[in-house]
């Protein structure tokens, strides 16, 4: 955010290579004694009891790993007991946490005992606080005729959950990549003979969503997904298990916005996983062959809405064309970009003793993921220590002023030209985000005007616009961590909103500059920029690491981009710092660089503590021409984390 001139340089991105590791084969511990138990095999609880969870995925939340499944009968298939919990700090030792959500003994109820729940899969909203469960959902009787989606919510991970209701997806609404043509064509589908030509033609054109969108969507096989902006999808088997939809799900995780899109038309792709690496999504489905293991499929997208490209199957090794014996059923996140993928190796004579494949999700060397079998035998912990340990956090979830123990606000005409004069009373705190907030003002004179000054702050003779910034100077400093700042920005004209860092002790640049986050716009063109400045020889005058990118490359990707909350983040450590937007690495600068000149006494300003500021600026040397019609202008940041290595 300092004056600075901008200078081209030409960057040379680095893959971060995950750490390779042997197939996971996972130990379970009795009240007495631990074992090893492998992939493919029945696993069993802390309790000595076999762990029944099928269909299932994990929740981590506050250090603990929640897995959520399907309690299978020893004879038959349909649910006589509802979704079981188990939980472990270390996703080897299991404790048994009993029924999250269980079926009901009221004839007629949605999940009346007799009724079939699948692939339960839990997600935590942290606006409201709740922990909501989607699952797919038959009902008695009905063999999977109904086809639809449960949800269920509860206060606590564990549950138990209440059921709130169940239904067919997006009722009255077509999807976004279907064509108004399309959605105009009436079909009679008794004229069609299934896989033909003609019947995968009307397939992709609607056939089946022009049949039930009346009533809503067909879903069965799903999972869930909350992407870095916050916001849920639905991902499920749909048109009779022949296309895939991803359906947006509202700020509460307990409904469908109505934005949904259809994928693979046709391709009879079921159960879905999804997961999210350096700005990629990636989706690993199973074909249709009922309980019989199938070749793996895998697709990728640079945007959830697509479009979306299939990849060669992921499965390597004996056995890959099976996937290994198993059917996908979720992908964990894990720290540092690991992934652990999760699978059922169905026994549908005895469907409780189905067995487990977890398997590490490797990356090729053009990042494309891969599982690989290995008959290694030793047991590998995936989960380790954790490498990075929250700090500090504020999470402004008490309205009003910020923590004056924390914060500060700064006040005036401060730098760079900027026209707004910063008060306290622009930022504050509401319903659990901080508002740094731009206001137009009129007739407000400058307390500091000068008529003979040549200085910009004190020869304006009027306060015309308002904003604030805000620090943690002399509160809170770092020295190297994991900055993360969830964060709405405004982007109208003269909007220059940022997240920045500054050393103390050393006048600029020589205390040092990190910006993890400016956007303003360069010749009229917008940017997302991410920087480091230093000092050099001469007072005022910085050296620069500057990496600007088009806005045009966010909004390619999803149009109304500026409307969510992105998470942007730096990691920080002796060596490097790492600029991040939602996962994307942005900018890398090497420590080994950023020495100061004599003013700074050959020092490196990054090897000394930096504190934050939060600020949102109107025009300026960068800010551009405002936007009247724009202000007043809201930039919104849902929290602030800082973490360090242990």
């Amino acid at each position: 955010m300092m004056k600075k001139k901008y200078t081209k340089m030409i960057m040379n991105f680095f893959f971060l290579l995950c750490l390779l590791f042997q197939t996971t084969l996972w130990g379970q511990s009795a009240t007495t004694s631990q074992k090893a138990i492998t992939s493919s095999e029945v696993w069993k609880d802390t309790e000595g009891n076999v762990i029944n969870a099928h269909g299932g995925g994990i929740l981590a939340y506050n250090g603990r790993y929640y897995w959520f499944g399907e309690h299978r009968p020893e004879k038959g298939f349909t649910t006589e007991v509802g979704v079981t919990c188990y939980s472990s700090d270390d996703l080897r030792n299991w404790k048994y946490e009993g029924v999250a959500l269980s079926v009901s003994d009221e004839a007629g109820s949605d999940i009346e005992k007799g009724c079939i729940m699948e692939r339960p899969k839990v997600i935590y909203n942290r606006r409201t606080g709740k922990f909501v469960m989607w699952f797919h959902l038959e009902l008695k009787g009905q063999g999977y005729g109904p086809a639809r989606a449960g949800v269920a919510v509860s206060d606590t991970p564990a549950g138990p959950y209440r059921f709130v209701r169940s239904g067919r997806v997006n009722p009255g609404i077509y999807p976004l990549n279907m064509t108004r043509e399309e959605q105009g064509m009436t079909w009679n589908m008794d004229s069609y003979e299934w896989w033909t030509p003609e019947w995968r033609d009307a397939v992709g054109k609607g056939m089946f969503v022009k049949r039930d969108v009346e009533g809503g969507q067909m879903s069965r096989d799903m999972t869930l997904f909350v992407d870095t902006d916050g916001k849920a999808y639905h991902i499920y088997s749909s048109e009779e298990n022949l296309t895939l939809h991803i359906a947006e799900l509202t700020d509460d995780y307990m409904r469908h916005s109505g934005r949904y899109v259809r994928l693979f038309p046709g391709g009879h792709n079921e159960a879905p996983t999804l997961f999210k690496k350096d700005g990629i999504y990636w989706m690993i489905t199973s074909g249709c062959t009922g309980w019989e293991p199938n070749e793996a499929r895998m697709f990728s997208a640079s945007s959830i809405w697509g479009p979306w490209k299939q990849h060669p199957n992921p499965c390597r090794g004996e056995n890959s064309e099976k996937t290994f014996g198993g059917q996908g059923t979720f992908v964990l996140p894990l720290s540092e970009n690991r992934f652990l993928f999760m699978a059922d190796v169905w026994k549908p004579k005895s469907l409780m003793y189905s067995g487990y494949i977890w398997l590490p999700v490797l990356f090729d060397g053009q990042g494309v993921p891969f599982m690989e079998w290995s008959e290694d035998m030793s047991v590998v912990d995936m989960v380790g220590e954790p490498e990075w340990k929250l700090v500090w956090s504020d999470e402004f979830d008490k309205d009003g002023r910020l923590d004056a123990a924390v914060w500060n606000y700064e006040t005036g005409f401060v730098r760079n030209e900027e026209a707004q004069w910063y008060q306290d009373g622009n930022a504050y705190c509401k319903d659990g985000k901080l508002i740094i907030e731009a206001r137009k003002e009129t007739g407000r004179k400058n307390p500091l005007y000068d008529a003979e000054s040549d200085d910009w702050s004190k020869s304006r003779k009027s306060i015309d616009y308002t904003s604030s910034c805000v620090t943690t100077a002399g509160k809170k400093e770092f020295l190297y961590g994991r900055f993360e700042v969830r964060a709405k920005i405004p982007v109208g004209g003269g909007a220059w909103p940022a997240i920045w860092t500054l050393g103390s002790g050393m006048e600029w640049p020589s205390c040092g500059e990190i910006d993890i986050m400016e956007y303003y716009r360069i010749k009229g063109v917008p940017h997302i920029l991410a920087n480091a400045a230093w000092g050099t020889d001469r007072q005022w005058e910085a050296k620069w690491n500057s990496r600007t990118i088009p806005f045009s490359h966010f909004t390619d990707k999803k149009a109304d981009w500026a409307d969510d909350f992105h998470l942007w983040r730096m990691d920080w450590d002796e060596t490097a710092i790492r600029i991040y937007l939602d996962d994307e690495l942005l900018n890398e600068i090497l420590l080994s660089e950023t020495v100061n000149g004599n003013i700074g006494q050959g020092t490196n300003p990054f090897r000394k503590p930096h504190y934050l500021l939060l600020n949102l600026a109107l025009g300026g040397i960068n800010g551009g021409e405002i936007d009247d019609k724009e202000i007043p202008m809201r930039y919104e940041i849902d929290y602030v984390r800082i973490y360090q290595k242990k």
